[in-house]
């Protein structure tokens, strides 16, 4: 896009926030919630067809002029005047004299300032019970995502069903919504979930027959210890950390004399990732030695790693570099669209474009470089890729209009956060040579009075869970973003998190023993009819294996995969013939092995939630793909099984983690014939990695 198309379109979509008032109209959703029907969650609901001019109001309604007039009302009375607090000083009154007071007008899905769209006498009659629900859901426990964290009570379970508190607060969306739990997985399939969910691998045969004989709370809470313990677990978990910390190996040109992006080198940050994991370092030190390693520890390398965070983010732009520094921080740790307010103050949020520089200038002294490692001179043949303070005294100026080529020099700005988020910057202490402004940061992140930290790093790990978040908008906690399905829920994690010293592994064991974790993921006709999406968990939603988990999962139920671990990016034109676990494997701009693209691997740019898609190529690739025959091939050796049944019984266990069914078990042996030759065993094994459980968590 030119800059002036790009002129064009932004005074274009200004003008048309300046009419459409976007936050107002986003506040109102967010306070009404569900009971927002989709037909009045638009611009008519205050505003009249009609011109306006630049930078004008749209002409209000007779609903639209009452919330305006009743603003000085609730003002003089020194009462919130938030289009929320305005709407519920009008909900009882008939704005539009049709005899409907407004607040059923609107929960019915009519226009409360148009009185020829009128409720009929039979919607009114059915409102009574929505209208209950909304008056409950307004009493329920706030979302208030810029205010700390509060612990809130553990509901009582009339039902009995809760088995840890997470239980409790689903069971009280069950009983609100009228759902149902479904009942417990079958064995089989609750381990196969359990080992992809935490190791992203499923579980041998044996391992299967094991807990199948001994399902019981007991032996499966044995289950999840063994599994945290395993080194797959950093690797699993790495992945998925990765996503959201947007990790990239370096891109460019001229055999690496020229880098675009990232930096040589960068794979010891994720080695990093997957040791810190494992050893259950804490998110809060992760978080910390991730933006201010240099700083907590400048002479210890293994420390050094975690900058890697920072030198990922490296651009041959300077500009571009520190954009994303400061947008991908707060949208990662935070997740807050801090990037709005660069060019002025946020639409939505309580973030002024002076605070959006003022994060900058935490960030403006550093730069990145390669340190020597092991004796080696020569960076390009090995090296620690790290960030360091260049110039404690370069200024940080605000961007008129955002625009870099026109700073206001008549200020500079120093280090801070914006004022919204309620938590005081720390003093900057110098250390050594650094500014110490990055530690000074890196402690305001993790602060347990942080307001947002917690909350979004749990609401990551519950989405790679369960396959969807608490918060569906999982980088957009703020007015723009969507509210939590069960906000009381979330600040308990969040709180029980921090208590337990931001051990991941304890939030991993609390949330996978749970009874809501635990149920099957079949579905039900009532249930669907009153909860279709599944907002209030009364089932685990089946959802897809990302891209990695299919393909090391196709090597590792052929005994192929290479349990070796770290070292430096491995090209990913040999993801074909080199059997190490995906993660492994070269991820920059250009450089993507091929079969993980097909199956939506994390984008370079940024990945904070990956996007399933269902597309041709995805079969193909495991009917055609030369590994996946490679692999049918191996496995079909390795079965040992004197005849079609056996072997088809033998299949399905190996591949897919359960026993045919009869129906299954007929066909099968009718394709493999009577002696089963190497051809039709092959076969077989490459249709049962095409069958959708071989790809999905159940």
């Amino acid at each position: 896009m030119t800059r002036a198309v790009f002129t064009i379109a932004l005074v274009a979509l200004l003008a048309n926030a300046a009419a459409a008032k976007p936050a107002h109209k986003q506040a109102l959703a967010g306070h009404l919630g569900p009971y927002l029907p989709a037909r009045v969650n638009d611009c008519r609901l205050c505003h009249a067809p009609g011109d306006t001019g630049p930078n004008e109001d749209k002409p209000r309604n007779a609903f639209g002029e009452r919330l305006e007039e009743v603003r000085a009302t609730l003002k003089a009375a020194g009462k919130p005047t938030d289009i929320a607090a305005r709407f519920e000083a009008v909900a009882a009154e008939d704005a539009d004299g049709d005899g409907v007071p407004n607040l059923i007008e609107v929960l019915t899905g009519h226009f409360p300032g148009d009185a020829e769209d009128k409720p009929t006498a039979a919607e009114v009659q059915a409102c009574h019970k929505t209208l209950a629900k909304y008056k409950r859901f307004l009493a329920s426990y706030p979302w208030r995502p810029f205010a700390p964290v509060t612990r809130p009570a553990v509901p009582q379970d009339a039902t009995g069903w809760a088995a840890n508190p997470i239980d409790a607060f689903i069971a009280e969306g069950h009983a609100e919504h009228e759902l149902t739990p479904r009942p417990p997985a079958d064995p089989r399939s609750l381990l196969r979930r359990v080992h992809l969910d935490l190791v992203g691998l499923p579980p041998t045969p044996a391992e299967a027959a094991e807990f199948e004989r001994d399902p019981s709370a007991a032996a499966f809470e044995k289950v999840v210890d063994r599994l945290l313990a395993s080194p797959r677990y950093g690797e699993r978990w790495g992945r998925h950390w990765m996503d959201v910390w947007r990790y990239s190996d370096a891109a460019g040109w001229s055999g690496g004399n020229d880098i675009r992006d990232s930096q040589p080198h960068v794979w010891r940050w994720r080695d990093w990732i997957v040791e810190s994991l494992n050893a259950d370092a804490g998110y809060d030190r992760m978080v910390r030695e991730m933006l201010a390693g240099d700083e907590l520890a400048p002479a210890d390398p293994q420390t050094l790693r975690a900058t890697g965070y920072l030198a990922r983010n490296f651009k041959a732009s300077r500009e571009k570099w520190m954009t994303d520094v400061v947008d991908h921080t707060f949208l990662a740790f935070q997740g807050v669209t801090i990037g709005c307010a660069r060019c002025h103050d946020h639409l939505y949020d309580p973030i002024k474009q002076t605070e959006y520089y003022q994060v900058r200038a935490v960030f403006e002294p550093h730069r990145v470089r390669l340190d020597p490692v092991g004796g080696e001179k020569d960076t390009k043949k090995a090296g620690l890729a790290r960030a360091f303070d260049a110039d404690a005294k370069v200024p940080t100026y605000l961007y008129v209009r955002g625009d870099e080529r026109n700073p206001d020099k008549s200020r500079p700005l120093s280090p801070g956060i914006p004022a919204a988020l309620g938590l005081a910057f720390p003093e900057v202490k110098p250390v050594g040579e650094s500014t110490g402004r990055r530690l000074a940061f890196a402690r305001w992140l993790t602060d347990p009075a942080n307001p947002l930290t917690a909350r979004v790093a749990v609401n990551h790990v519950w989405m790679r869970h369960f396959g969807q978040p608490l918060v569906p908008s999982v980088f957009d906690f703020g007015k723009n973003g969507r509210r939590p399905t069960h906000p009381a829920l979330l600040d308990w994690l969040a709180s029980e998190f921090v208590e337990q010293k931001w051990s991941m592994k304890r939030l991993h064991k609390l949330i996978v023993t749970s009874r809501t974790y635990r149920q099957s993921s079949t579905p039900d006709a009532k249930n669907l009819a009153a909860d279709r999406d599944n907002l209030y968990f009364w089932r685990v939603p089946p959802h897809r294996l990302e891209a990695e988990a299919v393909r090391d999962q196709l090597l590792f139920v052929a005994g192929k995969l290479d349990p070796a671990t770290g070292g430096p990016d491995l090209d990913a034109a040999t993801g074909l013939t080199v059997f190490r676990r995906s993660l492994y494997f070269r991820h920059a701009h250009e450089k993507q092995m091929e079969m993980l693209q097909l199956f939506d691997a994390a984008g370079v740019t940024e990945c904070y939630q990956r996007r399933e898609s269902i597309v041709p190529q995805q079969a193909l690739a495991l009917v055609n793909s030369p590994l996946s025959a490679a692999m049918a091939k191996e496995l079909a050796k390795q079965l040992d099984a004197a005849d079609a049944e056996a072997f088809t019984t033998a299949a399905f266990v190996r591949v897919i983690g359960r026993p045919p069914t009869a129906a299954e078990r007929a066909e099968c042996v009718k394709f493999l014939g009577r002696d089963a030759p190497p051809a039709r065993r092959e076969g077989l094994v490459l249709a049962l990695f095409n069958h959708h459980e071989f790809v999905t968590v159940r």
